[in-house]
């Protein structure tokens, strides 16, 4: 499985919005994310964009999806 971030698909207020989303691939990972977004209320089209994350579970990580600076 991979991991996936997205920092800019909708949300319900005019602010940031971040999700993290483990998938097979980017396509299996956008269906998941419209899929969840559609179960909170957010109708969600695919313009939205993924990063592929690689991670090592054997080290530490931290990645920052929102920082507050706009």
């Amino acid at each position: 499985m991979k991991v996936f971030t997205c920092n800019d698909h909708e949300g319900f207020w005019p602010a940031g919005t971040a999700s993290v989303i483990v998938a097979e691939s980017e396509e299996q990972a956008r269906k998941v994310l419209i899929a969840a977004l559609k179960n909170i209320g957010l109708d969600q089209d695919e313009n939205f964009t993924l990063q592929s994350l690689e991670l090592n579970p054997k080290e530490p990580y931290a990645k920052i999806l929102r920082d507050g600076d706009y």
